[in-house]
C-alpha cells in the first residue's frame, strides 16, 4: 500500500467517523436553524460576521450537515439580498471544497469497475455540466452527495463550480427571501411553503419542457432507397 493511498484511506476513515459524530452523538440535538441562527447572530453587527457564516458553511459542507440551515440562517439575520449571496458564497466554497476531499478519496476509484467505470467517464467528459447543473436544479440527491460524487466521478473543475453557482442561484435567493419574510412577518409558513413548491415546480420545468420540445420537434430520420 502506498503512501498516497494510506492517506486516501485515513482520510475516508476521518471523514466518516466525523459525520457518524455528528449525526449519531448529542451533537445533532444542536445541529438545528435555530441554534446555528442564534451561534451566528452573535456576529450581526460586526465586519466579520459574514465571514464566519461562509466559514461554518463551507465546514458543514464537508461534514455534510444540511445546507439548508446555513442558507436559512442567512436571510433571517442578513435578509434575503446579503444573505443570499453570503450563503451563495459559503454554498460554493463548501462544495468546492467537499468536491476536492471526493476526489482525493476516489482518485482512480471508477477504474476498477470496468465498463461501468468507463461508461460513466465518458458521459461526465461529455455532459458533465449539463449533468450537473440538471441534478443541481432538481435536488434528487443530497446536496453533499453531489458534491462528493462529482469529485469521484471526475468532473471539471469549472464545470463543477460553474453549475453549482448556476444550479444553487434560485432555491438559494428563495430560500434566504421565505426566511427573511417569515422573520419580518411579512409571510406565513403557509405561503412559504407555497412559494417553494411554485419554485421547484418551476426549476422541473425549465428543465424538462425543452428536453420534451427537442424530442417533439426532432426531425424523423429518413431512409434511403437502395433499390436499382
Amino acid at each position: 500500500m502506498t503512501r498516497r493511498t494510506t492517506a486516501r484511506l485515513a482520510v475516508l476513515i476521518l471523514l466518516a467517523g466525523a459525520i457518524a459524530a455528528i449525526y449519531f452523538s448529542p451533537l445533532r440535538e444542536h445541529l438545528t436553524r435555530q441554534e446555528v441562527r442564534a451561534a451566528v447572530e452573535r456576529f450581526r453587527g460586526v465586519w466579520y460576521g459574514p465571514l464566519v457564516l461562509i466559514g461554518a458553511y463551507i465546514i458543514g459542507c464537508i461534514f455534510a450537515i444540511p445546507a439548508s440551515v446555513f442558507v436559512l440562517s442567512a436571510g433571517f439575520i442578513w435578509g434575503w439580498k446579503l444573505g443570499g449571496t453570503y450563503a451563495m458564497a459559503g454554498g460554493v466554497l463548501g462544495a468546492t471544497a467537499a468536491f476536492y476531499v471526493g476526489r482525493f478519496i476516489g482518485e482512480g476509484l471508477l477504474r476498477r469497475f470496468g465498463r461501468f467505470g468507463a461508461a460513466v467517464t465518458k458521459q461526465v467528459d461529455h455532459a458533465g455540466f449539463k449533468s450537473l447543473l440538471v441534478l443541481r436544479l432538481i435536488p434528487l440527491f443530497p446536496f453533499a452527495v453531489l458534491n462528493y460524487g462529482s469529485g469521484v466521478a471526475g468532473v471539471r473543475l469549472s464545470d463543477f463550480v460553474l453549475a453549482t453557482a448556476i444550479g444553487l442561484a434560485p432555491s438559494n435567493y428563495v430560500f434566504a427571501y421565505c426566511s427573511d419574510s417569515l422573520f419580518n412577518g411579512s409571510m406565513s409558513e403557509g405561503d412559504a411553503v407555497k412559494r417553494l413548491f411554485i419554485v421547484g415546480a418551476l426549476m422541473i420545468a425549465i428543465v424538462l419542457i425543452p428536453a420534451l420540445l427537442k424530442r417533439i420537434v426532432r426531425p424523423a430520420p429518413t431512409t434511403t432507397d437502395n433499390a436499382g
